[in-house]
């Protein structure tokens, strides 16, 4: 099935995003240096870096992922991510779905398998 055409959820941050009935998951492109901002939501997350290298900080802690490397996050703690200076690939997982996030792709006009 392709994906998405994707949408730009923050300066130079694009996501990808498909469903499954009880998983999310997000393929997502960082330009060179683009952040994801701090956050926090109520599911479970995973994200494994595909390629280049990404500063991730959950909580107090900050620490470089590079290709093969994958972070948890527990529900309800605020985390961000900045790219290297090549930009970096990775996939996002969500257990259960992100809440209002299909209706919030429907206001981007974004279409998904």
């Amino acid at each position: 099935m392709p994906m998405s055409q994707g949408f730009e959820a923050a300066p130079g941050v694009v996501l990808r995003p498909f469903f499954g009935q009880r998983l999310m998951a997000s393929y997502v492109t960082f330009a060179p240096g683009a952040d994801a901002p701090i956050h926090q939501h109520s599911q479970e997350q995973l994200t494994l870096v595909i390629s280049g290298r990404l500063r991730f900080t959950v909580g107090e802690n900050t620490s470089w992922m590079e290709s093969g490397d994958i972070v948890s996050i527990p529900p309800n703690v605020p985390h961000k991510a900045t790219a290297g200076d090549q930009g970096c690939v990775a996939i996002d997982m969500f257990s259960p779905i992100r809440d209002g996030f299909r209706e919030l792709m429907a206001t981007q006009n974004v279409d998904t398998p």
